[in-house]
């Protein structure tokens, strides 16, 4: 669940329906990194991960995560996220859900399951935040480049990992970062100024949802068109970059009905089909770690319900294409008077 910041004069698509056609259209690729030998930090993993490749490379490398990411039980990532917020959370006291809980419950619990020891969680889960930062940026910073030996240690446990293990669990793990630490706040940020009537009423899963559809952390995915093809009803001839405002075409009002309203009553059933969200993308790539992004986010928002804002102005990261609070301050109802 990660995305590329816009460039230049790139031809920008907003439509539900066009969106979708470009995703589901193999002629349009994702912008590929170059391949770097192992050792190099960012630049070989970058290289490396399905992220960034296209044809038989992606397949193979993402068939490698998804193995990974199966192999998972998300009743467990579930119930371990709750837990672990829960603990955050506990006395009543005013907590910074971002800097507390948002990176660190995802990313430290999906970590350890992937092998990652317990004693290194908190190590890991700081490198994975510096990989994410520097995740789309060429030339990145060296903290990057040093987070990702931090990881291999923490992986081999005194050997060297291989490589194809590494590339696939450094993006499983970026995956799981920023993207799912702007979707719990995200969701939280709206569901925590709800009356507490109303913050029950949906399931979590619906909330989610609607959060993904309403105020999706990704906002801006590109892809290059192969070959001299059609997007929107306009020629886009080979080379060219388009950009997909997944954003605008989540509340494109042709498929979603009043689309700025936020309404968990859409998606109570769980619906995707032609009408669905594209927080997680669609067609021949979506993000191979939607089940695993739903349920440590389910996690962490069902441990957090009984909270509100304690502070109700926001701020965001800066981002062209991620939006994620930079600090959500929650602290329990019980301790501030009464319910929302």
């Amino acid at each position: 669940m990660t995305a590329d910041p816009p460039t230049g004069e790139d031809r920008r698509l907003t439509r539900h329906a066009d969106v979708r056609a470009v995703l589901a259209d193999p002629r349009f690729l994702v912008p590929a990194a170059p391949a770097a030998q192992p050792g190099t930090g960012m630049a070989w993993l970058r290289g490396a991960v399905s992220r960034f490749g296209n044809g038989a490379e992606h397949a193979r490398r993402r068939a490698r995560v998804m193995g990974l990411l199966d192999a998972l039980d998300p009743i467990g990532l579930r119930r371990e996220a709750r837990e672990r917020t829960g603990a955050e959370l506990a006395g009543g006291a005013r907590v910074d859900l971002m800097a507390r809980i948002a990176r660190r419950v995802p990313v430290g619990v999906l970590a350890t399951r992937l092998g990652v020891p317990e004693d290194r969680r908190e190590e890991v889960v700081a490198a994975v935040t510096a990989m994410a930062a520097a995740y789309h940026a060429p030339g990145a910073a060296p903290a990057g480049d040093a987070a990702v030996g931090v990881l291999a240690a923490a992986l081999g446990q005194g050997e060297e990992p291989e490589p194809g293990l590494l590339a696939a669990v450094a993006g499983a793990l970026v995956q799981a970062c920023d993207a799912t630490a702007g979707l719990v706040g995200n969701t939280l940020a709206v569901v925590a100024r709800l009356p507490a009537d109303l913050s029950v009423r949906w399931p979590v899963e619906a909330l989610i949802a609607e959060t993904l559809r309403w105020d999706p952390p990704v906002r801006l995915t590109r892809r290059v068109a192969a070959e001299d093809a059609t997007a929107g009803g306009v020629p886009v001839p080979a080379g060219a970059v388009l950009v997909l405002d997944l954003a605008a075409a989540n509340r494109d009002p042709d498929v979603f009905p009043d689309p700025h309203r936020f309404d968990p009553a859409r998606f109570r059933q769980g619906h995707r089909g032609g009408g669905g969200h594209l927080g997680f993308g669609s067609g021949i790539r979506p993000c191979p770690g939607e089940r695993t992004a739903l349920a440590l986010t389910a996690g962490v928002v069902e441990a957090a319900l009984g909270h509100r804002l304690a502070d109700p102005e926001i701020p965001y990261e800066p981002s062209p294409n991620l939006r994620v609070p930079a600090r959500l301050h929650l602290e329990c109802a019980e301790t501030t008077g009464g319910p929302r």
